[in-house]
């Protein structure tokens, strides 16, 4: 017996100490976290004010503090990933920007863009809604970044006064705002926004309805590749001199395996839109009820075996149309041949060098209208 109550108190004693420890470990390590939380919470203030201060070195600081904060807490991503949108969201004229500013601002474009390069990386930033509305943008770099199963706004932004690169990107499931309708529309005043060879596949949704192209300005889409259930809207834009290229001298044509590029109701009074060069197999250009009051539109050297291209109650009182002697659109193309413009009583105006023309196919080309 006697030997039977200290064995029973040793093993008492043994679970009554390694409870202890237990108690004391978790006691231990819910205070180190408190302490890292404190660390993190006081490390994100700290970078916070930095991003406010009025020294664009501070700035710059502060946006790297936030960027590291972030790989380290997974919980602060998303609100990190805001507050740098929000910080782009902040008035800024590209004409007279305070010392430091335009690196600061495309520092941020940067961190970003950075956290959008590989989807399943465990600090990647893919998913997260991007609000850049009402943002002035003079450039930028979010070449490679990987936009899915989010929605991105750049509704009421105006890019001036420099190109944001979009080179390479790929879009997958997400909605990109440049204006929808509802919202309010970007604006292109001498700035340019180029997507070479970017991707947009299953779910890719772009608007950029009422959206204004000014002289000067440029959208590319060289050598981009549209997948089926892609849709790009550019329903009712205004185009007063600006480019909006799909091909052309530059770059070469997209590629549209699929999807649609809706442009009905367009205002075209001057500039010029381009699929030079461009692949169409399966997709369709809406270019219904559009107004051609001066712009033209090219076709030069395209490529149709799939799809169709509409101009249904489209007005053409001046510009050109042209699909050239290489290009096979005669059976895509609806109504073909295309109208003539109608006439004016003044004489028709040069644009770019060329009298305002349509033309056609072998059949139907040199028709020129006034």
């Amino acid at each position: 017996m006697t030997r039977s109550t200290v064995t029973a108190a040793g093993l008492l004693a043994g679970v009554f100490a390694i409870v202890y420890s237990y108690r004391k470990q978790k006691i231990e390590e819910a205070n180190s976290h408190r302490a890292d939380a404190d660390s993190l919470g006081t490390r994100y203030q700290e970078a916070a004010e930095q991003l406010g201060n009025e020294s664009a070195p501070v700035r710059l600081a502060g946006i790297y503090s936030l960027s590291r904060l972030a790989d380290e807490d997974s919980t602060q991503r998303e609100t990190v990933c805001k507050l740098l949108c929000g910080y782009l969201r902040i008035p800024y004229d590209p004409r007279n920007p305070s010392p430091g500013e335009r690196e600061v601002r495309h520092t941020a474009i940067k961190v970003i863009a950075d956290h959008l390069q590989a989807p399943d990386s465990d600090t990647t930033w893919c998913g997260f809604d991007l609000d850049f509305s009402g943002a002035v943008f003079d450039g930028g770099n979010f070449n490679g970044a990987h936009f899915v199963n989010s929605s991105v706004s750049f509704s009421g932004c105006v890019f001036t006064g420099g190109t944001t690169l979009f080179h390479r990107t790929t879009f997958q499931d997400v909605e990109v705002d440049f204006g929808n309708g509802e919202s309010t529309p970007a604006i292109f005043d001498d700035g340019h926004a180029q997507f070479i060879g970017a991707n947009f596949e299953l779910g890719t949704h772009f608007t950029f309805i009422f959206a204004k192209f000014k002289s000067g300005s440029s959208l590319e889409f060289g050598n981009a590749t549209f997948l089926p259930g892609s849709i790009l809207s550019f329903s009712a834009c205004e185009l007063y001199g600006g480019f909006i290229g799909f091909g052309g001298p530059v770059w070469s044509g997209a590629n549209f395996h699929g999807g649609a590029v809706h442009l009905a109701g367009a205002n075209l009074d001057s500039g010029v839109i381009s699929f030079m060069g461009a692949e169409f197999r399966g997709s369709h250009v809406d270019l219904n009820d559009i107004e051609l009051t001066g712009a033209a539109i090219y076709f030069d050297d395209a490529t149709f075996e799939t799809g169709s291209v509409t101009f249904r109650d489209a007005r053409f009182t001046s510009g050109e149309v042209s699909f050239g002697l290489d290009s096979n659109a005669e059976s895509l193309v609806s109504p073909w041949p295309l109208p003539l413009p109608r006439r004016r009583k003044r004489a028709g105006r040069r644009l770019y060098g060329w009298r305002p023309r349509i033309i056609g196919s072998r059949a139907t080309r040199g028709v020129r209208g006034s």
